[in-house]
Parts: C-alpha cells; structure tokens; sequence
C-alpha cells in the first residue's frame, strides 16, 4: 500500500471516531428530551461507527502500516428539535460517504485493488447508512410538530433498535 493510501486510511479512523462521538452528542440531546428510542438509535449508532474506526484500523496493521491515532475534534453541534438532529446526522453521512469515495479514488488511481475492495464494504455500509438517515428524516418531518405522534414514532423505534433500550432516568 502506497504512503498516500494509508494516510487517507488513517484520516478516515479519526473521522469514524469522531462520528461516533457526533452520535454519542446527538444521542445526548434526545436523553434530554425524553426521546429513548430515538436516544438509543444513535447510541447504538455510535457503536457502529467504533467499529468502523476499528476495521480500518485492524487492515491497517494487517497491511503493515502503521496507524497514527490523533486527537478527537470536540463535537460542538447545537440541536434545536429531533428534525433538526436526524438532519445532522444525515449531513454527517453524506460528508462520511464523501470522504470513503476519495479513499477509493485513490485506491483506484494507485491500482491498489486490495483496498479497493476493502472499501466496497464501506461503500455498501455508507448506502445503507444514508438510506436510513432519509428514512429517519422522513418520518420525524411526517408527525410535524405533533408530541403524541413524535412520542409515538420513538417508541416505534426503540422497538426497531437490536440493542437493550437506554436506562430511563428516574424523574
């Protein structure tokens, strides 16, 4: 693997743990606002983008590179409304698919053909993750400013995530 293709790679760990991180905030916002399900959603989302981070950083070494693991950016997002929080999530996919895209371009134009289908994964995943982000934000822009309906879509979710509901906070 060539030195250009490995600091890509190792840009991109960064970026994966810094998603997780923007999640984990996201996450946050809808703990504050009683929304657990869709609290969950991105926890658990959260812990996808951990193992994204980690699948990079696992080929890395197994392709004899060397990982370089750099400072987290702080995520300073200020979310108004659960519309206004899946939005945000969304842009961050696009950006992550986005930057997965010019990892393959160089992998191309360097006729690196290991990681080239190294990333195929990655760019199946990113499909699927933007499909999920349009469908989030479909649905939350659907009940509109209706609590009972938001509440309602909530519980529907947390019953849609694989993982144990978040611990409810005792009032």
């Amino acid at each position: 693997m060539k030195q250009n293709v490995a600091d890509l790679l190792n840009a991109q760990v960064n970026k994966e743990f810094y998603s997780a991180y923007l999640y984990l905030g996201i996450s946050k916002f809808f703990t504050k606002a009683k929304l657990y399900g869709f609290a969950n959603w991105y926890r658990v989302q959260a812990t996808e983008e951990q193992e994204h981070a980690m699948k990079i950083y696992d080929y890395l070494l197994d392709s004899k590179q060397d990982v370089c693991l750099e400072a987290i950016d702080k995520v300073d997002i200020k979310i108004e409304s659960a519309l206004a929080a899946v939005i945000e999530a969304d842009k961050h996919e696009q950006y992550i698919t986005a930057e997965i895209c010019k990892i393959m371009d160089l992998a191309i134009a360097e006729n690196d053909y290991t990681t080239q289908s190294f990333l195929d994964w990655f760019i199946e995943e990113q499909k699927e993750e933007e499909e999920n982000s349009r469908k989030m934000i479909s649905r939350v822009e659907a009940v509109g400013s209706d609590r009972r309906l938001l509440y309602m879509l909530d519980k529907k979710i947390e019953r849609s995530v694989s993982n144990p509901p978040l611990q409810k906070r005792k009032l």
